[in-house]
């Protein structure tokens, strides 16, 4: 069920606490407890004038792109699945299997299938695909799409973009806890394993992002 402010008035009785106030839990940091300028030296403390690769991408991967055409083409193009095999750089020949699950080929690696969903939801503009290499038992591999319309947010027409995905523990090849169907395809020595490519990931998703935003740039001023 959604809940939205602009569908219902909250009321402080419906926030969830399970009976703990927020001033009870440890490592909150806020103005009640903390002066503006031991804020700020704080926040000098976090803050770096460089940082790390592994600092910035290590768990997480985000990339953003502003797209001068509308919101809503934007996402209706991202929740066609077929999309996919234009602006990414690997991903091709799908084919529905049933219930929404498509098999492709992922020309990244040497004989390698792709498993894949799109699930997309209008009223948030968000699509996700979950997806997985090899097999379409469990679609680890995560990636989630916002699309905002950039009036509000830049002041400017067209869509702001946002790109996640996070690093399972699948992509690492010292996690030993992993199924059968994952340690096998993991092993296999004519090919890379994905999570191989994770130092890489930033820099791939950033083309890929700039591909849909070509795509859908000149098709708006184009077609």
């Amino acid at each position: 069920m959604q809940l939205r402010d602009n569908l219902e008035l909250w009321t402080k009785d419906s926030l969830i606490t399970k009976g703990i106030k927020s001033k009870e839990i440890p490592n909150v940091y806020v103005c009640e407890d903390h002066g503006i300028p031991e804020a700020m030296a704080k926040l000098n403390e976090i803050t770096k004038e460089t940082y790390s690769h592994e600092e910035i991408y290590g768990n997480y991967c985000t990339v953003s792109e502003y797209i001068q055409c509308p919101v809503d083409m934007a996402f209706k193009y991202a929740a066609n699945i077929y999309s996919l095999e234009e602006w990414t750089f690997s991903t091709r020949d799908l084919q529905h299997l049933g219930g929404g699950l498509y098999k492709g080929v992922d020309y990244l690696a040497e004989n390698t299938s792709i498993y894949i969903r799109a699930e997309a939801y209008p009223d948030s503009k968000v699509v996700d695909y979950p997806c997985a290499w090899d097999q379409g038992e469990e679609l680890w591999m995560r990636y989630h799409f916002r699309f905002l319309d950039a009036m509000p947010t830049l002041r400017k027409p067209g869509t702001v973009m946002f790109w996640t995905n996070c690093k399972h523990p699948y992509y690492e090849r010292n996690v030993t806890d992993v199924p059968d169907y994952i340690f096998k395809n993991r092993e296999r020595s004519d090919r890379i394993w994905v999570g191989d490519f994770w130092q890489h990931f930033y820099a791939a998703h950033l083309l890929e992002a700039r591909n849909m935003k070509a795509i859908l740039e000149y098709r708006f001023a184009n077609g």
